[in-house]
């Protein structure tokens, strides 16, 4: 593992640059390494490496940082851990063999809560899933847009525009989900809009 993982680092670091380029253009690659098995020899649910010298420990550079993290040490009793620490939280989540759990840990971490919510959307069912990756798909749309007329120079009224059309968006979006029977606090997660207003929209396209 840890030759496979040096391969990888080394093939994404050498690839940000083409021949003839200069050496100032390579940026720092992270590699990070989840696993279900027992790796590292180390008393610790989480590792991280770096390019160091042996004995001072002065670092060489910073474009070498190397992560494992070893899901089975967390039932290891030896090995401290701190349930209020974000990696353990992580970990758990990952680790999660029941619906109880990964609802007790989005609660400790909102960071968490954000991605089992996205977990429950896209979960659901393939209609809800093409939702959802529509309004991701928009939302890109809508970036792209902002970013091509601040590069032509079109400044005036422009964050105006982009909070309009965002709503009107996200109002859209919430008008599919609610006509495919997807719960008012699901569609408030999913488009970001209030519960009260959700629920103004379901009483619209009621009517």
């Amino acid at each position: 593992m840890p030759e496979r993982t040096m391969f990888y680092w080394a093939k994404m670091y050498t690839m940000q640059i083409n021949p003839g380029d200069t050496y100032d253009k390579l940026k720092k690659c992270i590699t990070i390494n989840i696993l279900d098995f027992e790796c590292i020899p180390v008393k610790k649910i989480h590792t991280t490496y770096h390019l160091a010298e042996d004995e001072t420990g002065h670092k060489l550079t910073d474009i070498l940082e190397v992560h494992f993290v070893e899901l089975p040490k967390l039932l290891d009793k030896e090995i401290v851990k701190d349930e209020n620490e974000a990696i353990v939280q992580w970990m758990e989540f990952i680790d999660a063999k029941s619906k109880g759990v990964m609802e007790m840990l989005a609660k400790k971490n909102n960071d968490i809560k954000k991605a089992y919510d996205i977990l429950q959307i896209i979960s659901k069912d393939e209609k809800a899933r093409m939702a959802y990756e529509a309004r991701e798909a928009e939302v890109r749309d809508q970036l792209i847009r902002i970013k091509s007329a601040r590069e032509k120079g079109i400044e005036e009224g422009i964050e105006k525009g982009i909070e309009k059309g965002e709503t009107e968006k996200a109002i859209k979006v919430a008008k599919n989900l609610l006509k495919m029977g997807i719960s008012i606090k699901q569609v408030a997660e999913a488009t970001e809009i209030a519960v009260e207003k959700v629920e103004e929209i379901r009483k619209e396209i009621s009517n």
